[in-house]
């Protein structure tokens, strides 16, 4: 089905076994998770490459026997019309020197998990397309002086898109494991909290709320 508009996009830190960072200092956030949509925030562009690749056929008596298909290897290309600046250093593995306070490269790269949420044509489905393990880059940083009209640059991310952390999430039914997972939010079976739970290393979208009741005294 066709699809529109950038809805938003949600990232995370997952830790080297695919389980969430709920930390403000070491994660983006106390819960874990960081939605790119505070004011002026967002993304103009989410683009996915390389899904698939077309297959190679294979050839015998003079007739198409079977095709071959490589691994799915997506790559991202994201263009900001802004983002955070310190949510853009962690997700590109930056760390913050404690003598200047500057953010400077560090590998290995961080894992990046992220959702990005589009529409239906008519608006009234959403469909998420999720990532478990990426590395981003920011290729350059360009600048150019104002004169009547403002020259703004827009914050471009690549990313790579890696083998899922955990070894039994993002499987096929016949229990391939594959990089990228996408979902329809009418689908049968769609649960938007499974989905946040294995993309995001065990966040929980909707959390139960306990009210302990303390019965005043009678005396």
């Amino acid at each position: 089905m066709s699809k529109h508009n950038i809805v938003k996009a949600t990232f995370a830190l997952l830790d080297d076994n695919g389980d969430l960072i709920k930390d403000a200092d070491k994660g983006l956030s106390t819960d874990g998770i960081y939605v790119a949509d505070h004011n002026g925030e967002g993304f103009s562009q989410i683009n996915v490459s390389a899904i698939e690749a077309a297959g190679v056929a294979g050839w015998g008596n003079g007739q198409i026997k079977r095709t071959a298909y490589g691994k799915s290897m997506p790559t991202l290309a994201l263009t900001a019309l802004d983002l955070d600046f310190k949510i853009n250093q962690m997700i590109k593995g930056f760390t913050q020197s404690t003598n200047t306070g500057a953010w400077v490269r560090q590998l290995p790269k961080p894992h990046v998990a992220m959702i990005a949420e589009s529409q239906s044509l008519d608006g009234d489905i959403s469909i998420y397309e999720c990532f478990n393990n990426i590395e981003f880059v920011e290729e350059a940083s360009n600048n150019s002086t104002d004169t009547n009209s403002e020259a703004a640059y827009s914050t471009a991310l690549q990313g790579t898109v890696l083998t899922p952390l955990k070894p039994d999430i993002f499987l096929a039914a016949n229990g391939v494991q594959q990089p990228y997972v996408i979902a329809k939010s009418t689908d049968t079976g769609f649960s938007l909290d499974k989905l946040y739970a294995e993309t995001f290393g065990g966040y929980v979208l909707n959390p139960t709320t306990t009210t302990t009741t303390t019965n005043p005294s009678n005396g």
